[in-house]
């Protein structure tokens, strides 16, 4: 529950209790919605619901909600870069609980373990189990068959055909399950921008061809966890040959990565009310830490510095 709460996506996702027979009267008004809070309630969902519930919770939320951390992981081009970036969430938040993904062909199979404490409740898992059905769909995967894998007795159906069953019942916690799609076609391949480039961002400036092309090519999914070799498939030569074009135009692609990613941060620390964790997560950083760093090293100041730096410098002209 740490990913949502620390990302404000708790909001969202109380938002979507609003549909249900009982749903708002569980959050009185006032209520600081912490991790733990936010378990309890989905706790008290579940026992007035059933568990499916949950499932349709998730969903619905992946779905509908337009948070600006939904938003960039629908954006997510493949089931594989669906389960990147959920890891990469669970990190930055700190999460205890966190999902190991195996992604082949027309499946993804998900075990929830821990870094500290308990397993992570049944609850949780059916939402994010909901949640990830939610991605799927929207990211373009159809027929959607679900299954809850328990350690003990017969697989559990959730979802046919995209179908949540309303009878779901199952002892345990829940913590693997497995997703298969009938077809995937792919909706998105590109990024949402958010904000104008302020002139303080540092530039690509008049680099060679290859240079500008790698660029682009990041700047298309910037949240992603690139490889080389990924790049120069998108760019149609083999990561060798990009490797030795790059040496040419003297450049580096870690440097060259490093400077798209903080690019797309200046814009949204000037255009934009996120968070910094929210920006540092949207721009494919593993950590705040990891954030700073990066940021520091071409704009020789921390995110936040840079923030009020440039709204001081906008001075009233922003609204």
């Amino acid at each position: 529950m740490q990913e949502f709460v620390s990302f404000g996506l708790h909001v969202a996702l109380i938002r979507q209790l609003a549909w249900l027979p009982r749903g708002y009267d569980l959050v009185p008004g006032g209520t600081v919605v912490t991790s733990a809070k936010l378990r309890s309630i989905m706790l008290a969902l579940e026992e007035i619901n059933g568990p499916a519930v949950l499932v349709r919770l998730g969903r619905y939320l992946a779905a509908k909600e337009q948070e600006p951390i939904l938003t960039m992981l629908r954006h997510s081009a493949t089931p594989s870069v669906i389960a990147d970036r959920w890891r990469r969430l669970e990190g930055y938040s700190h999460a205890r609980a966190r999902s190991d993904f195996s992604v082949t062909g027309k499946s993804m199979t998900i075990h929830r373990g821990v870094v500290r404490g308990q397993p992570p409740a049944r609850v949780e898992n059916l939402l994010l189990l909901g949640f990830l059905i939610g991605l799927l769909e929207a990211a373009g995967a159809e027929n959607i068959d679900a299954t809850i894998l328990p350690s003990h007795g017969p697989a559990v159906r959730v979802t046919r055909k995209g179908r949540i069953s309303d009878k779901l019942a199952f002892s345990g916690r829940g913590l693997r399950f497995r997703i298969n799609w009938g077809s995937f076609e792919q909706v998105s391949s590109s990024y949402p921008f958010m904000a104008n480039m302020p002139g303080t961002a540092p530039s690509i400036g008049a680099q060679r061809p290859i240079v500008q092309q790698l660029c682009t090519v990041l700047e298309h999914d910037i949240g992603r966890s690139w490889t080389i070799d990924e790049v120069a498939a998108a760019l149609d030569t083999s990561g060798r040959t990009l490797q030795r074009r790059l040496q040419q135009a003297n450049s580096r692609f870690s440097d060259l990565l490093r400077l798209v990613r903080v690019r797309e941060a200046c814009r949204l620390l000037y255009g934009t009310t996120l968070s910094v964790g929210e920006i540092g997560f949207w721009c494919g950083f593993t950590d705040n830490a990891h954030f700073s760093r990066d940021f520091r090293r071409l704009m020789v100041m921390p995110p936040s510095v840079y923030r009020e730096a440039s709204i001081g410098h906008a001075g009233l002209t922003r609204a």
